[in-house]
């Protein structure tokens, strides 16, 4: 399985991303390509550059037709769906302007039909989108992994006035994400690198076990005094389990000795439809010889706050313990099987696994209007599905 990790040092922006992607392997040729199929008659430059004595990589975009590219949304998505791309690109594209429109326009209060880009930056934009789509797809990268975010703090001065960075509009799109405070008074993530992270990265942490193959380094146009303003973006893959998913996550741990389990039962349930990947309680003996509960929630680095809130809120803890876990797990998938006795959902492993379990909800619903017992029902049906899938 190829695997990227972007290791934001400085931030990111849409042509930082594109000048580590070029730094990593894509050729300038393919960029060539792509930028040639958008409007406008965009070109590129890229030139090699020294940050704090290290080398890297910067990108400029230009177009030597402006003027004529639609700076609305549905303009904008219209024009999208006629690029000479692929379906699976054209949708992340999509995605992420959509995410970029959306997050303007809740800035600015007003409809999205009403927010546009500038000539220019919707030229950048839409180079930098379908440049990274296409150099990701490049290097056939299956897994996408980020660090936390940076975000320096300044106010600038626009045509609107004196706004605040990060641009409320990058604020918007990076909710739920991991964020850190740097003190640059720089622009360290633009909306279009924020929307870039939030469609993209799977998960954010600790660089994950992969053999390194190769890296890019890029820079901005800042010149920082914290750190250096470079995004590296380190290439490999998972040795001899190309199938599995490895990932960094995070278990989120508390005691509770003064809760009913009916309570705890239904807070389980909410903590699972807010995004959480598993919940567990093990009983076991507190202070004073209290029997006591642990409380386990596995969840993604961009659940940890809103998973954490709902745990105070919803139980008497007064706080919890954060511990970040490796995970390596079989891809899987749920699909919806017609059998003699009705629809069922199952949800199968791939390789090196090769289970499948159906619904327990479906196999109820089944053993009621049947009138069956449920391990009868069970039984025919998994009998069934074992002929029918393998």
């Amino acid at each position: 399985m190829r695997l990227a990790y972007l290791d934001l040092i400085g931030g990111i922006s849409g042509d930082m991303f594109l000048a580590a992607l070029h730094g990593a392997g894509v050729p300038k040729e393919i960029f060539d390509e792509t930028f040639a199929r958008l409007p406008g008659k965009i070109y590129w430059q890229c030139e090699k550059v020294e940050v704090n004595g290290l080398k890297a990589l910067r990108i400029k975009i230009d177009a030597y037709e402006k003027g004529s590219l639609p700076q609305k949304y549905h303009e904008l998505i219209s024009l999208v769906e006629r690029l000479d791309f692929s379906e699976s690109i054209k949708t992340q594209a999509k995605e992420i302007l959509k995410i970029i429109f959306e997050a303007e326009a809740e800035a600015h209060g007003k409809p999205l039909e009403e927010i546009h880009l500038h000539e220019l930056s919707a030229y950048d934009t839409l180079a930098d989108i379908f440049g990274v789509l296409v150099g990701l797809d490049f290097l056939g990268i299956e897994g996408l992994f980020a660090s936390e975010i940076p975000l320096g703090r300044a106010v600038i001065d626009t045509s609107h006035g004196k706004i605040p960075i990060p641009a409320p509009a990058t604020i918007n799109i990076l909710k739920d994400l991991p964020v850190v405070g740097i003190p640059e008074e720089a622009e360290t993530v633009t909306p279009t690198g924020a929307a870039l992270l939030r469609v993209l990265v799977s998960n954010f942490g600790p660089l994950p076990s992969m053999v390194l193959e190769k890296i890019g380094v890029s820079t901005g146009t800042f010149i920082f005094k914290s750190r250096p303003n470079m995004l590296r973006f380190f290439l490999g893959k998972t040795e001899n389990f190309e199938e599995l998913i490895c990932e960094t996550l995070v278990e989120i741990e508390t005691n509770i000795d003064d809760q009913s389990p009916e309570e705890l039962a239904y807070v389980a349930e909410k903590i699972l439809e807010a995004g959480a990947l598993d919940v567990g309680f093990v009983p076991f003996y507190m202070k004073k010889g209290r029997p006591g509960i642990k409380f386990f929630i596995l969840a993604k680095h961009n659940k940890v706050l809103s998973l954490t809130y709902l745990v105070l809120k919803e139980t008497k803890t007064l706080g919890v313990r954060l511990k970040e876990v490796k995970r390596i797990s079989c891809e899987r998938q749920i699909e919806e099987v017609s059998t003699p006795w009705g629809k069922v959902r199952v949800k199968k492993a791939k390789f090196p696994c090769k289970d499948f379990k159906v619904e327990f909800e479906d196999l109820k619903n089944i053993a009621e209007q049947t009138n069956s017992s449920i391990k009868e029902i069970k039984r025919k049906i998994e009998s069934y599905l074992s002929r029918k899938l393998t």
